[in-house]
């Protein structure tokens, strides 16, 4: 997908989320696959240019639903937003690792807990978005966690939230929105 075709889908994205928000007549069953749509568009153009970006081969996943060593596979943000596979700068908490459809499209994804070196040598703890997108797996948003934060909970729930602890976060396009 070249960069025109990726301006034109976000466009089109956005002007239909446009006219449906200034519409009074929209409610919120309409307002809601509406948004899960543009939201998909947004994942679409967001791997188009994420893959370019990524310098090193991903295997295919193992089959149609990933698995942890999908995960070791997969491509990762670090701290300055570049793709990197696990290692150096970015470790996956194992233990702290669900799958669940995060975006609609009837795959499983994943969401992980991920430890990422800093630019000062220590580690801060993310919230990765792992979407599986072709067969493979790339981390398509991440978020900061609360530093010393302890998991006791984390799953992906019907419906695609993914709830840590007692937050519950939603994939947004290309961001990983707290909701509660």
């Amino acid at each position: 997908m070249n960069t025109s075709t990726i301006a034109a889908l976000l466009q089109v994205a956005a002007i239909f989320l446009g006219g449906l928000q200034g519409n009074p007549k929209a409610t919120p069953a309409v307002l809601q696959p509406a948004v899960a749509i543009g939201s998909r568009a947004v994942q679409l153009a967001a791997q188009a240019e994420a893959m370019p970006r990524i310098s090193f081969a991903i295997p295919p996943n193992d089959s149609a639903a990933p698995n942890i060593k999908d995960l070791g596979h997969a491509a990762y943000l670090d701290a300055a937003g570049n793709y990197v596979p696990l290692g150096p700068t970015v470790a996956l908490v194992q233990e702290d690792t669900s799958f669940g459809d995060l975006n609609g499209d009837g795959f499983d994804d994943a969401a992980a807990v991920v430890e990422r070196a800093d630019a000062g040598g220590g580690t801060d703890l993310a919230l990765a978005a792992m979407l599986n997108q072709g067969g493979i797996m790339f981390d398509i948003a991440d978020l900061p966690l609360v530093s010393g934060i302890q998991v006791v909970s984390h799953a992906i729930v019907p419906g695609g939230d993914i709830v840590l602890n007692s937050s519950t976060y939603y994939l947004l396009g290309d961001q990983l929105v707290k909701i509660r």
